[in-house]
């Protein structure tokens, strides 16, 4: 499936096309009741307050009050977006572009909420039908190139996001996705190029700091790597949103750089984060090991096998554990079965 954007739309045609404020707006209508037209305008006051549940509820009330006489259903599919309810989001969006097939920001909007529920190829075909009724905006082509990354489709990733980052140098998002392709593809010095352009505009973007700090460390530059890795830990403790990945980054490379005893802190809170991540554990398991905590660290490691037990790493690394122990039946029954699991991983790649 591949992304038609209009024919003969140069990047500066698409900017010069590009149209500001692509919703629909509102006009009051004398067939609506005062009713009807405070339910509406209560909704937009909410979602330009970005109040996404109360903006959700109060256009879905207009609609059920004035069925298609407002652009309600599609603010009530853009709040249920942001509130990640996307089976809902879809439904509504979908509803809305049946009835308005010139709407190009239901289209966009759309193919966004399809990309999220990992329907590319859905989301393409959304897309290419969009962009033959507007010209796509830098956030819009960087659907597309998201589109691809699930396609596992890298190549035209990039060069959708390349031309994203053409149409609007200043979309940090933008240069983030971007970054993450060529890293993925081992493009270390455009990765690197990419991630330093999304922290130059927002120097808050504490996932641009982490990946900065992977593409350092994947060129050895390991200085520069920490410096990055603690970087992405200060802005990480100012977010309450954060996830276990910096923790778990940086605490996987203080390992690798034989200073086991200062990732131990950073994996717990790793832990503490996402308490199902078996890589987490493990590492942390590996962490205490190395650091002469060998019963906790056991512990960890039992618990990373028990959320992944299909993981032949695990069973390896736990039978180590064992070994150093002294446990040593059940290190064998553990290295045994990381043997079986490896074998069968290979056989199943042969197929």
């Amino acid at each position: 499936m591949k992304f038609h954007p209009c024919p003969g739309y140069s990047l500066s045609r698409l900017a010069s096309l590009f149209l500001f404020g692509t919703s629909l707006f509102f006009l009051a209508s004398p067939h609506l009741s005062r009713a009807q037209n405070t339910l509406y305008a209560q909704g937009r006051a909410a979602f330009d307050t970005q109040k996404w549940e109360e903006a959700a509820r109060l256009m879905s009330e207009a609609e059920a009050t004035a069925p298609a006489s407002t652009d309600a259903l599609l603010f009530e599919g853009k709040s249920l977006l942001h509130l990640n309810h996307l089976q809902e989001a879809e439904s509504v969006l979908t509803t809305y572009a049946k009835r308005h097939p010139d709407s190009a920001a239901a289209l966009y909007t759309l193919a966004m909420v399809q990309q999220r529920e990992n329907k590319p190829r859905e989301s393409l075909t959304t897309l290419t039908s969009a962009a033959k009724l507007r010209a796509p905006t830098s956030d819009e082509l960087r659907i597309a190139g998201l589109d691809y990354v699930l396609l596992n489709d890298y190549p035209d990733a990039i060069h959708w996001l390349e031309k994203a980052a053409e149409l609007d140098p200043k979309n940090a998002e933008v240069w983030y996705s971007l970054g993450r392709c060529d890293y993925a593809q081992s493009r270390f010095h455009d990765a690197q190029r990419a991630f330093e352009k999304a922290l130059a505009l927002n120097p808050s973007n504490m996932k641009a700091a982490e990946n900065l700090a992977l593409v350092y460390s994947a060129e050895n530059r390991l200085a520069d790597a920490d410096r990055s890795f603690q970087q992405s830990i200060a802005l990480a403790k100012k977010d309450p949103s954060t996830d276990e990945w910096p923790y778990l980054d940086y605490g996987g490379f203080l390992i690798d750089q034989d200073r086991a005893s200062e990732a131990i802190p950073l994996l717990e809170q790793a832990v503490v984060l996402n308490s199902k991540c078996a890589a987490c554990h493990e590492k942390l398991g590996r962490a205490l090991i190395t650091s002469d905590h060998l019963q906790e660290g056991i512990r960890q490691l039992e618990q990373a096998v028990a959320l992944d037990a299909k993981d032949a790493h695990l069973h390896y690394e736990l039978g180590l554990a064992y070994r150093k122990a002294g446990i040593l039946d059940r290190a064998k029954e553990e290295l045994a079965l990381s043997e079986k699991l490896y074998g069968t991983k290979a056989e199943g790649e042969r197929k």
